[in-house]
């Protein structure tokens, strides 16, 4: 048994592999799906189609029960439906919507390979504009980036930036490393930004990281700018 999780902005869940219908569908599909286009693209007839059994949100944890053919028959754990799976509601998604893991039982790996694996997917989210509170592909903030990005590897943190550097272990600055954080703060110590550390530090400092920039107004990979680094208050690396 496997877990997964979605990573298109919403993953429509059908009856079957071939529900999809090839004339209305299309928009639905694939890991960067429209949903907005494809429920404009339907008419009173198309919107009753019951091959549609209900949508998962992006982050929202499956259990893999079969994979055929580019698809896969999955249990929704966080939509219960006692009369068909006591465990969730069962039906069909597409791969390419979906991170896949070995399930809790199995070995986990180190919080090292998790961060740069958080780090990765944090990396598919570069340029997908800012919103403050955002915490989809339409839009996200620093900490939803960092937060959805770990939570796709396994990984709980915080959702706000100040909780996320209270959860995480202080490194010394220059020891960072790709997948550990870097928190910033106000001259009062409040912190209000996060990104992921890209790269180690080079000999006379220079950092790089990677985050949803409300200056850029997107989620940009760059190196840290006199401004910015004038604000670096700590390192941090996510720990068992």
């Amino acid at each position: 048994m496997k877990i997964a999780t979605v990573t298109a902005p919403v993953a429509t869940l059908w009856s079957r592999p071939d529900a999809p219908r090839p004339e209305v569908d299309a928009a639905a599909l694939g890991p960067r799906c429209d949903p907005r286009s494809w429920v404009a693209g339907l008419d009173d007839t198309g919107r009753m189609y019951a091959g549609v059994l209900t949508q998962l949100l992006h982050g929202e944890q499956v259990l893999i029960e079969e994979v055929r053919d580019g698809w896969a028959r999955v249990v929704a754990t966080e939509q219960p439906a006692a009369k068909l799976d006591p465990r969730g509601y069962p039906g069909w998604l597409p791969l390419d919507q979906l991170s896949i893991r070995e399930s809790p039982d199995s070995e986990q790996p180190d919080t090292g390979s998790l961060a740069l694996a958080a780090l990765e997917v944090a990396r598919t989210w570069r340029g997908v504009p800012y919103v403050w509170g955002g915490l989809t592909p339409y839009g996200i903030d620093c900490s939803g980036l960092v937060h959805l990005a770990f939570r796709q590897v396994g990984v709980t943190l915080p959702r706000d930036a100040d909780d996320q550097r209270a959860a995480t272990a202080d490194v010394p600055l220059g020891t960072e490393r790709p997948g550990d954080l870097y928190f910033f703060a106000r001259s009062n110590g409040k912190v209000h930004h996060v990104g992921f550390v890209t790269t180690a530090p080079t000999p006379d400092g220079h950092r790089h990281m990677l985050h949803a920039c409300g200056d850029a107004y997107l989620v940009v990979e760059e190196g840290l700018r006199p401004t910015r680094t004038a604000t670096l208050c700590a390192a941090t690396r996510v720990t068992p």
